[in-house]
């Protein structure tokens, strides 16, 4: 009985995706106040199994405007649009469809804090390969100081 749970939970594992996310920067930029928002989140992935390469990572930008807190946004929309790229050794995918939304909660000199609820189909050019990246809960945003 023992043996075949256990081969059960490999089959499992080996026929699924599975993915770690080894580190997230998320940052925003506003050049003056009342100009659009940008948010960026990008994060590094290692893929375990599934996927051309086994390593990734995926750059998400969302420009925002004309938002109020607390102001559930649709992406995409009028006021949020979204670019989403995964850079890899191989072949490199493109966001191409977006479902979700976005809440901006709070706004300060140095912070943007969001509540983002997102999920985005990718592709490469040669669409042989398709997957879906979600991003899902609070996150941090902050200034991104550019060096001069």
């Amino acid at each position: 009985m023992k043996t075949i749970v256990a081969l059960s939970l490999v089959a499992l594992l080996t026929g699924c995706a599975y993915s770690h996310i080894a580190s997230t920067v998320s940052t925003f930029q506003q050049p003056t106040t009342g100009a659009p928002l940008q948010l960026c989140i990008t994060r590094h992935l290692d893929t375990v199994i599934r996927g051309p390469d086994d390593e990734e990572d995926q750059t998400l930008v969302l420009n925002v405007r004309d938002f109020r807190l607390n102001q559930k946004l649709k992406i995409p929309s009028e006021n949020v649009t979204p670019e989403f790229t995964v850079t890899r050794f191989g072949p490199h995918s493109t966001g191409k469809s977006y479902t979700g939304y976005l809440v901006v909660r709070k706004v300060t000199a140095d912070e943007v804090d969001a509540a983002l609820h997102l999920d985005v189909v990718a592709r490469t050019e040669s669409a042989s390969y398709t997957q879906t990246a979600k991003f899902h809960g609070n996150f941090k945003f902050v200034r991104l100081i550019k060096e001069q």
